[in-house]
């Protein structure tokens, strides 16, 4: 049988960068500074759209991959320290962005400091991520490992105690 490195396939790993480098370029597109400097065409192009679709793509492919982690990868696969923290900035932009969507319904709105720190925590998770992907893509190119680690090899990253690992 072939010893399984990875618990998702290439494919969608690609579909993940693809939805993750969209989210972020449209998220970055909302700012003001990319219509006054021309970074985006500001008249002619939305970028909610391509946001509110990547986002959505986002969601979908973290609850499968919570999905298949949970059924078939828990006692195979733990979570890296850097991977725990993009989980938990991931989280954190999920959240903030359903308070943005909350605010853009004609019924409900969020004001003053409430909007504002959901706003700037949306903004700080988002541009947090992108040190902890120059990380991963540096430790993953020299042999390291990614979100995932394999449960052998993981030791104390994977939440075991020095007390159950003499046991071993």
């Amino acid at each position: 049988m072939k010893d399984q490195r990875s618990l998702f396939s290439s494919f969608f790993s690609v579909l993940w960068l693809a939805s993750m480098l969209t989210a972020v370029w449209s998220g970055l597109a909302h700012l003001p500074q990319a219509g006054r400097y021309g970074l985006i065409p500001s008249a002619s192009w939305s970028p909610s759209v391509a946001h509110y679709y990547s986002s959505a793509a986002l969601l979908f492919l973290g609850t499968y991959a919570f999905t298949v982690w949970l059924l078939q990868g828990r006692s195979d696969f733990c979570l890296t320290r850097c991977g725990l923290l993009r989980v938990l900035l991931l989280m954190g932009l999920a959240i903030s962005g359903l308070g943005l969507i909350i605010h853009n319904m004609p019924e409900y709105s969020l004001y003053d400091g409430v909007y504002a720190a959901v706003k700037m925590t949306h903004l700080a998770c988002a541009l947090a991520l992108l040190p902890l992907l120059i990380y991963r893509l540096c430790r993953c190119w020299s042999g390291g490992y990614g979100w995932l680690k394999p449960r052998d090899s993981a030791g104390a990253a994977c939440g075991m105690s020095r007390r159950r690992q003499s046991r071993r």
